[in-house]
């Protein structure tokens, strides 16, 4: 018999199904445990998972809830939010805030020193870690000091506002409504030509109400005498739309009354220094819309101005304030 024929035992080195699972979990354990030496929020986590730390809430009420986080939402969560997360680090929600980021939590209560937070929203706008960033509208001083006392009275979610003391009081913002372009255009296909034709004609005197808004306001007192029925009637296909029209000191006449009743969304109408019967204005009150009407210098008899006004109508003749 050769050396080549003589077989070897083949040994197998094998696990036990309970030694196996020891392994699997001793070697999870310390892989967590590297992970959470090196990424402290996910220590915070773990930590809460295994009801090591409290679970944190924000109540309703409390001064994070209707103070701080209105300030971070505005300066903070563009960068830190639910979309985006510089530096692994959300400031979106309480839980998120005290778990804090890659580099460690952001907070420590009472100790403003220490609140890397603090640190980055009160550094000189020149510094490069300032937040938010120089590419965007720095904290307000108001806004600043109300992260400063949230951390000094411990970074609470409960704590009602009252309790903190000396709080800058809050300022409204205003918002900007943004204009839908698309919309309005739409709101305007039907007259836009028209529109654009008669302000040639007319320059000056037609507009828009607004940027939004497809009403149309009627200024021909600016065009004085010049402007005439047979002008107002050019008009009387836009009737729908104005809103407002100004029609003082033009050579309009009492036969004019038939294209202004055509405007059944007017609002404000005035008719000061014209020469009208009282046959002409009582009809205005067929204008379930018109809320103003003003005469002042043209003639007009007491009882047709006292008929409109039970109408709800309010008329300035030059008599009252």
């Amino acid at each position: 018999m050769t050396a080549a024929s003589v077989k070897v035992p083949a040994y197998r080195f094998r696990l036990s199904l309970a030694a196996y699972l020891v392994c699997v979990v001793v070697t999870t354990a310390l892989l967590t445990g590297v992970m959470m030496l090196f990424r402290p929020a996910l220590a915070y986590s773990v930590r809460e998972l295994l009801g090591l730390e409290p679970h944190p809430r924000a109540t309703p009420g409390s001064f994070y809830t209707v103070r701080v986080a209105p300030v971070l939402e505005e300066h903070c969560t563009a960068c830190h939010g639910k979309n985006r997360q510089k530096a692994k680090l959300r400031l979106d929600s309480y839980p998120a805030i005290l778990r804090g980021g890659r580099d460690g939590p952001v907070i420590e209560a009472g100790n403003l020193h220490d609140s890397e937070l603090f640190s980055r929203i009160t550094l000189p706008a020149s510094d490069d870690r300032v937040m938010p960033p120089s590419s965007k509208p720095p904290m307000p001083a108001d806004d600043a000091t109300i992260i400063r006392l949230w951390i000094a009275a411990g970074a609470s979610g409960v704590l009602p506002v009252s309790q903190i003391k000396n709080a800058p009081p809050p300022v409204a913002k205003v918002k900007f409504v943004e204009v839908d372009e698309a919309a309005v255009e739409r709101a305007r296909a039907g007259q836009s030509e028209l529109v654009r034709r008669l302000q040639k004609r007319y320059p000056g005197i037609i507009n828009y109400e607004s940027r939004m808004s497809a009403n149309l306001e009627v200024d021909a007192s600016l065009l004085g005498a010049s402007f005439g029925d047979a002008d107002l009637r050019q008009l009387a296909p836009l009737s729908d739309h104005i809103v407002w029209a100004d029609f003082s000191g033009t050579a309009l006449s009492d036969a004019s009354i038939e294209v202004i009743l055509t405007m059944k969304n007017l609002r404000a109408l005035r008719l000061n220094n014209l020469h009208l019967r009282n046959s002409t204005i009582l009809p205005l009150s067929s204008l379930k819309g018109l809320r103003s009407l003003t005469v002042v210098g043209t003639p007009i008899a007491a009882e047709s101005i006292s008929t409109l006004r039970t109408e709800g109508v309010r008329v300035y003749d030059g008599n009252n304030g």
